[in-house]
């Protein structure tokens, strides 16, 4: 059992070390096959560890931006301290890009992933520290809830509910996730068995294992235990010679016991539990690599998936959590919020790109220096102003067409 990987309910503030209960590593992330599932062991099947990089690398790389709302208008809000913090280096371990990929890790993983918020005196924003899961937990302190967790050098600490930033995964409650490799810790461990069962296997010289029987008469003692001892140093040396033929004496028969791979269907059951994890997590099967039923059509559209279905409601999550979180209730009322940038996940072909603009910059709702600078190009003089197609007219406020002034 790894008991790094054990996620433990705390019974006080002054001790996290100290379980409230007496749950097992099996019983709090299941057991299948005689493996214990958890985080650190459930990211040793490739399935699982690709589909929590795909997700946590793809949360990191988008562009994360405080912005401002004032009469009408979004402003970037550089000025405020949860830019630098958010964009660039929460803390002095960390970039944000690192953060925000260990942040997401740790809610697919253990079901949370905590970041407690360190401000001044004056209520101002000054760093943004990662806290381990498996040593931080939500306790009741009296009347009030408090997060137990511990700081960089393993002491207790306690945490207000406002100054942590708190992402969850789906749980059975209001206040705590529940690990999606909990719920599905015996998918999970089925594919940790067939990996088990596949090393063994040819750790064992490609053979399955067998029975020796005499086929006529008896062996006396002396007899059985030469036997037992011939037999160990031809398999010993088996293992360390090329040679991979295993002689028997004639009067020995030797009958296999363990079921052949291709009988056991050990690769379709590998294939099945692939599919199945990624389905657990969300993931098309070709972002981990499973192209057996992937085309060139259709992989298209199922990244475009991806975005809508895969990525948007943790982009969706960490919004939410990061507005209530980070900025006060009179910063939020001033128009102060994050926002992550999809642009780039969406982003099509240069075709595609060429046809999308010219119909924005035709139809009068993008500038052709917007779309420079959605390109990474610098504005140029002049490319300000609002074009409109001839062939379009203008409606007033009753849905008639205005009327056109002719130049003079």
């Amino acid at each position: 059992m790894i008991l790094g990987a054990l996620y433990e309910q705390r019974s006080s503030l002054e001790s996290p070390a100290t379980s409230l209960s007496s749950e097992t590593l099996g019983e709090l992330f299941g057991e299948a096959n005689g493996i214990a599932v958890s985080p650190a062991t459930a990211q040793k099947l490739t399935a699982v560890y690709a589909c929590i990089y795909v997700l946590s690398s793809t949360m990191a790389q988008l562009p994360l931006s405080v912005l401002r709302k004032v009469g009408g208008r979004i402003e970037a809000a550089t000025d405020h301290p949860a830019h630098y913090l958010l964009h660039d280096e929460p803390n002095q371990w960390q970039t944000s890009y690192r953060w925000r990929e260990t942040k997401q890790a740790h809610t697919l993983g253990w079901g949370n992933g905590f970041t407690r918020i360190v401000r001044s005196r004056r209520g101002e924003l000054q760093v943004l520290e990662m806290c381990e899961p498996q040593v931080t937990d939500l306790v009741k302190n009296g009347s009030r809830w408090i997060y137990s967790t511990q700081d960089e050098d393993g002491y207790p600490l306690a945490v207000a509910p406002e100054d942590m930033v708190h992402l969850r995964a789906i749980g059975s409650g209001r206040r705590m996730g529940t690990s999606p490799i909990r719920q599905n810790a015996e998918t999970i461990g089925l594919g940790l068995a067939a990996v088990r069962y596949g090393k063994e296997f040819f750790e064992g010289g490609g053979r399955p294992t067998g029975l020796v029987s005499l086929k006529d008469g008896k062996l006396s003692p002396e007899a059985w235990e030469r036997l037992k001892k011939a037999w160990k140093g031809a398999v010993a040396r088996l293992k360390q010679s090329d040679n991979k033929t295993l002689l028997l004496p004639a009067d020995l028969d030797y009958k296999a016991l363990t079921i052949a791979p291709e009988d056991a269907q050990f690769l379709e059951t590998r294939k099945l539990t692939r599919s199945e994890i990624a389905s657990m997590f969300n993931v098309p099967s070709h972002m981990i690599n499973d192209l057996e039923k992937a085309t060139f059509s259709n992989i298209s559209e199922q990244a475009i998936q991806f975005v809508r279905h895969s990525v948007m409601p943790w982009v969706k999550n960490w919004e939410e959590e990061l507005n209530r979180r980070v900025f006060t209730r009179a910063e939020r009322l001033a128009g102060y919020y994050v926002k992550f940038n999809l642009a780039g996940l969406l982003r099509g072909t240069p075709t595609e790109r060429a046809e999308f603009y010219r119909i924005a910059i035709q139809d009068g709702w993008m500038t052709r220096n917007e779309v420079r600078v959605l390109e990474d190009l610098n504005p140029q003089a002049g490319l300000d102003s609002m074009l409109l197609n001839v062939n379009t007219q203008l409606l007033g406020p009753d849905g008639l067409p205005l009327p056109v002034t002719p130049k003079e």
